[in-house]
């Protein structure tokens, strides 16, 4: 009888897990122009690389000399380019994105505790379509993919007694630098605690020596970024606003509808108090993970170490640093993720079957509404940004063009009459990046990011297309 229930949970969960990864590619595959804020600017450097790479000389842009974090995705995308045309690498890279994240985050629940069966395993499966992939840091979740595995791979490993692969944790640890590098670091502030915490200090030697590698790429970098003009301050502490707009935004399965946005959209403010009371039990878990231990003294405590590290890394990384915005924010997933892979560990929630029920029906029942909300609206916001691309596209000059782009960025940032769905679509809807969209098509060589592989020496600034050049 017991096995026949842990059987329908299994069913359940794998069907789950297929159909929200099915319902986010669907999402990916159905809509040219995404709400994806950063996202047409990565195919469109995708297709530089691809052209650097076919022996082309391009004025503007050059590979950088020195290894630099951020590469892995741009990268990818320009060896796709080989291949597919630019838009179509872009959606394969997205579709690689939501599968590994989803893979990665199973492995990692799943990884001091095997079975299928636990609610919680639910949770990740929430934040598929997360603020991050809105805000368009591919980069960033390829790189928490690659840490959320080698997270799970090392508790299994240190907990079974098992040999570790060295030279897999090696690669494992240059992939890091290369996709994002607050993910590598995490990986090392994380190992450096789990070590401690379950007193392996026979690990650290070959855990040194692994990283070698990877960290004397890091060097490398300092080195080549080393400015002896700094700018302002070099860290910045948290005001209240941002570190709440941050963690709201981190949490919400409805991305971006945080509750100050002025919404006036039917039902907005309603999803708005979803977002707001899953922070909150998300944020809540750590201190669970906290007050269980205390209580039953359960094993792992490495794990539950590492997520508390994480959580207070959150807060004292603060909001800038170096000119990296936010990094702390990068450390919420790492905490809420390890956090719950201890309660998975420990056996918690608990075998009580009524409540274990009610928390897979209430999961169950948010990822049914966040499916359709999705659908309905990345629809409806593909559709307005088909509508501008096509007014852009159709400019006569670019007096013209600069009229309808600036009128419409003034518009999505200022307007007090925006909706809800106006504040997402618009902010963070790729409209100041739409443009990019027609560079690909107009072999034009415009401003860029230049946070990854390609160096731009032309006039101008992203942040602003239509500035004066």
């Amino acid at each position: 009888m017991l096995d026949s229930v842990f059987d329908r949970r299994r069913i359940l969960f794998q069907s789950t897990f297929a159909a929200c990864v099915i319902s986010a590619l669907v999402l990916i595959w159905s809509h040219r122009f995404l709400p994806l804020s950063d996202y047409p600017d990565w195919v469109f450097q995708g297709s530089i690389v691809a052209e650097l790479l076919h022996g082309k000389t391009l004025p503007s842009y050059s590979f950088k000399h020195y290894p630099v974090p951020h590469t892995a995705t741009v990268a990818l995308l320009g060896l796709l380019d080989l291949v597919f045309p630019p838009e179509a690498s872009g959606k394969l890279v997205l579709t690689l994105c939501i599968i590994l994240i989803a893979l990665s985050s199973t492995y990692l629940l799943t990884s001091l505790r095997t079975d299928t069966d636990n609610p919680l395993l639910l949770i990740p499966l929430v934040f598929l379509m997360n603020t991050y992939l809105f805000w368009g840091e591919l980069a960033y979740l390829f790189g928490l993919s690659v840490l959320f595995w080698y997270c799970g791979y090392l508790f299994r490993r240190i907990y079974r007694w098992e040999p570790i692969n060295w030279w897999l944790v090696g690669g494992a640890s240059i992939v890091m630098f290369f996709c994002h590098f607050l993910p590598y670091g995490t990986a090392i502030i994380i190992t450096l605690t789990f070590l401690l915490a379950e007193s392996r200090a026979d690990l650290f030697s070959p855990f040194v020596v692994s990283f070698a590698p990877s960290i004397g790429l890091t060097i490398w970098y300092a080195i080549e970024r080393v400015s002896p003009k700094l700018i302002g301050p070099v860290w910045t502490f948290w005001t209240p606003h941002q570190f709440a707009g941050r963690w709201l935004a981190a949490f919400s399965p409805f991305p971006e509808f945080l509750p100050w946005l002025g919404i006036q959209a039917p039902y907005m403010k309603v999803f708005a108090i979803l977002n707001l009371v899953a922070a909150i039990v998300l944020t809540l878990l750590l201190p669970l993970c906290v007050l269980s231990w205390v209580k039953v003294r359960a094993r792992n405590f490495g794990v539950l170490a590492s997520a508390i590290v994480c959580g207070i890394a959150a807060i004292a990384c603060g909001y800038d640093f170096a000119g990296m915005i936010s990094p702390g924010e990068r450390f919420l997933y790492p905490a809420v993720w390890i956090g719950l892979c201890w309660l998975i560990g420990a056996q918690l929630p608990g075998k009580v079957f009524a409540f274990n029920r009610a928390l897979t029906m209430g999961l169950l029942a948010l990822l049914a509404c966040q499916i359709l909300f999705l659908q309905i609206n990345v629809g409806t916001v593909s559709s307005e940004l088909a509508a501008l691309f096509a007014k852009l596209q159709s400019a006569n000059s670019r007096t013209e063009f600069c009229a309808t782009y600036e009128t419409y960025l003034r518009q999505s940032w200022d307007d007090p009459h925006r909706t809800g769905l106006d504040a997402l679509l618009t902010n963070h809807a790729i409209a100041p990046r739409l443009p990019y969209y027609l560079y690909l098509d107009r072999n034009v060589e415009p401003p860029i990011f230049q946070t990854g592989i390609l160096n731009y020496t032309g006039q101008g600034d992203n942040e602003d297309l239509c500035r004066p050049q």
